[in-house]
This record gives C-alpha cells, structure tokens and sequence, in this order.
C-alpha cells in the first residue's frame, strides 16, 4: 500500500518534471557563448502589447528567507550591468538529484546557510569556502522522512523546522542551538517571522504562531484536512498586521496577525486533471504587493484579492509552481509549461510571453526563476542555461551554458547572483 507520506512525495517529483518608471530597453547582455535555448525559431510566441513600465532597481545585502521578504515576491533589485562567473565553491556533501525535497539556502552578508544529504545545517564562508558550523540533526529510527522545511534569519538567529515536526533556533555565528521544541507533525513549508512571532504551516492545514524567543505556542489556526497534497507549499505571507495562509485543501484564509482571528477566507475551486485527483495545493508562492494578494494556483488560475476584504480584482488561466517577480504595474512568472509570461498587475492581461525549451530529446528540462536583476529577468535551467532576457520585449540578451544544471532560482546579494547546482555547487556571478 502506498502511505500517504509516499504520494507526496511521488507527487512532488511527477510535477518538478511534468517608483521611478522606465521604460528604456537596456542592451548590455551576460558574456558567454549564445546558444539556442528553444524547440523552434518561434522564441517569442507574444510580442509586447504596450508600454512596460518598471521600478528602479535597488540592492540588498541579505537573502534572509526563501523568496527574499514577507511579501512572497521577488521586486527588482540591483547588479553590476555586466556578469561574469567569479568562483565556483563545492557546498560538500549535498546532491539535489538524491534529496526528496530541495531546501533553498539562504545568505547573509559572505555566509550562507543550507541543509546536506545527512541531515547538517551547515553555514560556510562564501568567500573562502571555509566551514564556519555544522549541525547534525538527530531522529528516532522509525522516522524516515528527513527533510528540512526551510529557514529564516533574523538578528543572528537562525529559525528553521523540519519534515519530523521539530523546530529549531539556532545562534548563526556559533552555530548552538537555543531553543528547540518538537511538535510531532511535518513541516514542508519554510517559516516565517514578524514581531515576536514564529509561524509555520504544517502538512496537515495548521498555521502555527510560536513565541521566537522560547517556542511556545501562541495561537493557532486549523483548515481542513486533505488526504492527498504535494511537498512543500507557500509560506505564509505578510502586511500591515494580516498573515495569509494556503491550505493543501484549496483554502486560503486571511488572519489577524496578533491573534488569529479570521478576517476574511475564500476556497478556490478546480477545473483541471488535478481536480479529479483531489489536488488543490497552492505550490507557488502567494504574494502580497499593495494591498492586494496574488494566488498562483495549480489549478490553472492566477486570482487576484483585495487584501483587507478579500474582494476578486481578476483572475487569468495559468498555473504554475514558480515565485513571483513584481515591479512598477508588472508580474513576471513563469508557468508549469516553461512559458515566461509579462502580466499587467492591474488588468490581469498578458502582455508578453516567450516559450522556453522544455526538452532535450527525452529528457524534461525545468526553469527557476525570474529573477529581475538590473533590467533584466534571468531565469536558469536544470540543463546548466543562465538566460538573460529583456523584461519589456522577452527578448534574448544573452545565454549562458554550465555545465551542471540549476535546481531552484538565482539568488541576489548586493551586487552579486548566486546559483545552486543540481550537484551541490554554489556558483557566483558578478
């Protein structure tokens, strides 16, 4: 009999593989040879319909949670005009092609934090490449599903959970562990932090808000349970005192942050296969970009709320399992066809798409990304491609070709982009 642990996971890899404004195109490219990266001579399937319009980017110097902030969203951030691979560093013992689910790393300042084969939290130097701490995460004999869900760091303290239910903080420069509180059910999905409070949403529809100083609960908050659902999930997102939960169920629940209070809750219906599966999983993040909430679904829409009412804006056929990028009046995802789309923010109208390669011969290739970086979306493939492309046309700027292949989106830090290879590379581009 297949648990329902199993399909999860049997699921999770059936879908890997299945405000200044300007608007002045800029043409310096990525250096590296220019390769095809499509099935036809047909790149761009969409040409731009209107004027695209875009913030100024700005520079960060920490990567302290998985898509970057509370908002779910990637915004448009900053990098030197011209990229090139500065150094290549081996993580260590880690290989994405053997792990059931991938936890994206996270970085600080020249630190970055990351889980191994072994079940480690490991924080390494990136200018080195020198060993500053590692864990080693212990589990009773029976448990056999080992993951870690996710991390965030805040003020030196390092947060993360995992797939046994245990939750952790952990000193990031001594690398000992302050707290840690064991609550018996999985985490899959990354926690997050606002104020004085930890929240998590476990695998079997509960958000958790947990006191970050000790671990105590605080509140919590129950959906409906769903026999079936996929690996992983949203993380909750944040503004202005609202927390916005996705449930594996299909639900999607605006609290009060300070309490838990419902203040507005909506189910979103299915029309596809994966509703007659049962699958109403929310995989892309949920995002929140002034005052409204975006639901990339995986059921063929993207919804559009009023955060503070929950009243539909709009909604548009797409599904995808990829994070947002969001600038100026502009969305920018791409979907689980390897279509990279330019979306209006305010009318829910395509503005531009382009049709990425999505095999070599028999082999299924997957994109991550977009990340807007300095007037460009780069989106990287598991066949090793680092693609530049224009954020107003879609068009090619550049392609790049290593030659290990990328498991999850770039990740920017000042100046400089990193990359996480299928087998344990951290590459950085600057």
């Amino acid at each position: 009999m297949i648990t329902s642990l199993a399909l999860k996971i049997l699921l999770t890899f059936f879908l890997l593989s299945s405000c200044a404004l300007l608007d002045d195109e800029d043409e310096t490219i990525l250096p590296g040879k220019r390769e095809s990266v499509y099935e036809s001579e047909e790149k761009v399937i969409l040409k731009a319909n209107k004027r695209i319009k875009i913030e100024k980017p700005r520079m960060i110097s920490n990567w302290s949670q998985q898509h970057q902030n509370l908002k779910n969203h990637l915004f448009h951030f900053e990098s030197n005009s011209t990229l090139k691979l500065e150094k290549r560093i081996t993580l260590g013992d880690i290989n994405f092609d053997k792990i059931q689910y991938v936890t994206p790393p996270i970085i600080s300042e020249n630190t970055i934090f990351y889980s191994d084969n072994d079940f480690n939290i490991v924080s390494k130097n990136i200018e080195t490449g020198k060993l500053n701490w590692k864990i080693k995460l212990e589990f009773e004999k029976d448990e056999n599903f080992s993951l870690v869900s996710g991390f965030f760091l805040e003020n030196k303290t390092l947060f993360f959970s995992t797939g046994l239910g245990n939750i952790y903080s952990v000193d990031a420069t001594e690398g000992k562990i302050k707290w840690f509180k064991k609550f018996g059910i999985q985490f899959s999905r990354p926690p997050v932090i606002s104020k004085d409070k930890l929240f998590l949403v476990s695998d079997d529809n509960q958000l958790f808000a947990i006191n970050k100083t000790n671990g105590d609960l605080v509140w919590s908050h129950l959906g409906n349970i769903e026999e079936l659902s996929i690996i992983g999930g949203s993380k909750p997102a944040l503004e202005e005192g609202i927390i916005v939960v996705s449930y594996s169920s299909g639900e999607i629940f605006a609290l009060n942050e300070t309490n838990g209070s419902i203040i507005w809750f909506d189910n979103i219906s299915t029309d596809n296969f994966f509703s007659k599966t049962n699958i109403n999983d929310i995989q892309s993040p949920i995002c929140i970009e002034k005052g409204k909430l975006f639901v990339p679904t995986f059921s063929n829409k993207l919804i559009t709320y009023d955060l503070k009412t929950g009243k539909k804006s709009w909604d548009v056929k797409l599904s995808s399992i990829s994070p947002m990028a969001i600038s100026g009046e502009t969305i920018y995802v791409i979907d689980i066809n390897s279509k990279l789309m330019s979306i209006d923010k305010v009318s829910g109208k395509l503005l531009w798409a382009v049709q990425l390669r999505s095999k070599k011969g028999d082999t299924e290739i997957n994109w991550s990304g977009p990340l807007l970086s300095s007037y460009k979306l780069l989106v990287v493939s598991s066949e090793g491609n680092v693609l530049s492309l224009s954020p107003f046309t879609g068009k090619t700027l550049s392609n790049i070709k290593f030659k290990e292949g990328f498991i999850s989106g770039p990740i920017q830090v000042k100046e400089k982009i990193y990359l996480i290879s299928k087998e344990g590379s951290l590459y950085i581009l600057s």
